[in-house]
């Protein structure tokens, strides 16, 4: 008989910025209880030569975004100097189906998206659509990896847009709810929020108890560097496609 509700009893961890509502509305849809706890919360970097930058992103022939973080950081300056879409000239690659819908948000247009939503593969497939001429603007947070200026051979710039902080709060309840003996899942997004669990959690509670869920191979490698197994992690690098490889996982077991 079909299991309508496969993650009955489940407690399933978010531990990144969840920017929509849609999986967490998933797991309890399927029978499980959604705890958000992302791991870190992003703040908006503001310099008085903000509006000095945002004009400069029309010399450039790309602009690159890797988050939905920096889009909205981007965003916020955009309204707050009036800026509109038609103001920037630069054409526009990002990483992820997410950051792309992000973008478009904004009435702005989307020139570039890698086949597999990874840095890693970004830099083996831009070089086919970008001039080895072209200068590039990478929008990043301030723990963004070199995976983009390094693996690059194109001219490019960075602008830290957003700063990282890490919730102490979330991790004292994440730590709590895994020490009751409770079924759980925890979905790791990014190495960094990886890093922040194993450093605080992760190391003294060990995953032994826990299914491991990780969204992108690089997010995988990162994790199993630190000798942690992974259960869970879905072909195409989304939310929702982990919440169902998740359920065919916990059918597995």
């Amino acid at each position: 008989m079909y299991n309508i509700a496969p993650l009955s009893g489940e407690n399933v961890i978010f531990t990144g910025i969840l920017r929509s509502s849609e999986a967490s509305d998933l797991v309890e849809k399927l029978g499980g209880n959604a705890v958000i706890a992302p791991m870190i919360a992003t703040k908006e970097i503001v310099s008085t030569h903000d509006l000095d930058q945002l004009q400069r992103c029309n010399l450039y022939d790309w602009l690159i975004f890797t988050s939905q973080s920096s889009v909205k950081a981007f965003h916020s300056k955009m309204v707050k100097y009036q800026l509109d879409a038609s103001f920037f000239t630069a054409k526009i690659a990002v990483v992820g189906i997410k950051t792309a819908n992000a973008i478009e948000s904004l009435g702005l247009t989307v020139d570039f998206t890698p086949t597999i939503f990874s840095a890693d593969i970004f830099v083996q497939q831009f070089p086919k659509v970008a001039s080895s001429t072209d200068r590039c603007l990478f929008v990043k947070g301030n723990l963004a990896k070199d995976t983009i200026t390094a693996g690059l051979k194109h001219k490019v710039d960075e602008w830290t847009i957003y700063e990282t902080v890490e919730l102490e709060e979330n991790k004292v309840y994440v730590k709590k709810l895994l020490t009751s003996g409770k079924k759980c899942s925890i979905i790791f997004t990014s190495p960094s929020t990886a890093e922040i669990f194993h450093r605080s959690i992760g190391i003294t509670f060990g995953y032994e108890h826990v299914t491991v869920c990780a969204i992108g191979h690089i997010t995988k490698n990162y994790l199993e560097s630190m000798k942690v197994s992974v259960q869970v992690m879905p072909d195409t690098y989304t939310l929702r496609d982990v919440i169902d490889k998740l359920v065919e996982w916990k059918g597995r077991v």
